[in-house]
């Protein structure tokens, strides 16, 4: 039987265009790429003839017909037009993170997907790779029995990282919307969804000048936006309660931390950014024991997000890296931001289903058995 795809295009053809494309391409049939579109001519044209799509206005691409998904990898302040403009012409669209920069933005775009019957996705979606899915069985079998709390911490140095992306140190672009949204939608996807959230925050040295010679804004002076060191506190539905810490003022070498803690036992969990994060399980009077990987997706599979989205629409089913999930991670970041700067607990408003695991057993690329791409079928 033939599958049925979807026709796809991708918009921003910046850094991380090139695994999507890649993974898009090489690893899932589901998703037909057809077309690109960047705001930089020169680079647009480039990923055309490098990945065999057409090259085309955003205009023509909201215009086709036959173009069903927008995958959205502009920088976050773009995600709000190019989101809306392409709902606004029923496209389904996936985004990569976050899905805007002011709250109610991203509120308005999940209720506009609603009223017109369309699919909108968000990343991250390393959720669906071999290490958080992992996590999650280890989880579901009740191997650390009851959890009953977690941490997590994240350290980088944006004196480097900002100076080649500026946006880091705007409104939506800093270190917990840029990475720590990969360690809260883990446990986002793993216990659910928060009930509240406080934080303490502060902004450290905010005057910046532009240091890189190969980057036009050398010498020029900008501002930290936005508080760069955070702590929270969160409580989720199910009771546990999570410590975070965020430190984009530190060093280059990152400390990666996520862990959670149970009645039975401790799992601790590898770098979420990535796919094949090493999950870490230890019992009582033992030491810990690397669990073995249960789902696949273990390689950069950037992607399959969209990917298990374009599936769910041709079964009928909720797609995983949802919107409402998505919007819940991006509220509770908010959230963290309001209760620092107002020195009160944020509740919050918004809640998701939480998503279905993947299939276990589809742990290699289908020399031994069907594809990993199978999994995302059911």
């Amino acid at each position: 039987m033939e599958i049925i795809t979807i026709k796809a295009a991708i918009v921003g053809c910046g850094v991380i265009s090139d695994i999507y494309i890649q993974s898009l391409q090489e690893k899932f049939k589901i998703i037909d790429l057809v077309a690109c579109f960047d705001l930089n001519q020169e680079r647009m044209l480039a990923t055309a003839e490098r990945y065999q799509l057409k090259a085309l206005s955003y205009e023509a691409i909201l215009a086709d017909p036959q173009i069903e998904m927008i995958i959205n990898l502009t920088n976050p302040k773009a995600h709000y037009d190019v989101i809306k403009q392409a709902l606004l012409h029923d496209k389904h669209v996936f985004s990569e993170k976050m899905i805007a920069v002011e709250l109610a933005e991203g509120a308005e775009l999940c209720q506009i997907a609603k009223d017109r019957n369309l699919r909108l996705g968000l990343a991250p979606d390393t959720f669906l790779g071999a290490g958080i899915q992992t996590a999650n069985y280890i989880l579901e079998k009740g191997l650390i029995g009851q959890p009953l709390s977690a941490v997590v911490s994240l350290n980088r140095d944006f004196n480097i990282y900002a100076d080649i992306f500026p946006h880091m140190n705007q409104k939506g672009g800093t270190l917990p919307f840029d990475t720590g949204c990969y360690y809260m939608t883990a446990l986002a996807s793993i216990l659910g969804p928060a009930k509240r959230v406080t934080a303490f925050g502060r902004t450290y040295k905010p005057d910046r000048i532009g240091r890189r010679v190969d980057r036009p804004w050398f010498g020029e002076a900008s501002q930290v936006k936005a508080e760069n060191i955070l702590t929270a506190v969160v409580e989720y539905a199910n009771g546990v309660l999570c410590t975070v810490h965020f430190n984009s003022e530190n060093i280059l070498s990152e400390e990666p931390e996520l862990k959670i803690f149970g009645d039975e036992g401790i799992l601790k969990l590898g770098d979420p950014n990535n796919f094949d994060s090493i999950n870490i399980l230890q019992k009582p009077m033992n030491e810990g024991t690397e669990f073995p990987f249960t789902h696949g997706f273990r390689e950069n599979s950037r992607g399959v997000g969209a990917a298990e989205m374009a599936w769910s629409i041709v079964k009928g089913r909720p797609h995983r890296a949802s919107m409402e999930m998505g919007y819940h991670v991006f509220e509770l970041l908010h959230g963290m931001y309001i209760g620092a700067q107002q020195g009160k607990i944020y509740e919050l408003q918004s809640s998701f289903e939480k998503p279905a695991p993947l299939p276990t057993g589809y742990v290699d690329n289908g020399f031994w058995g069907p594809t990993q791409e199978i999994a995302l079928a059911f």
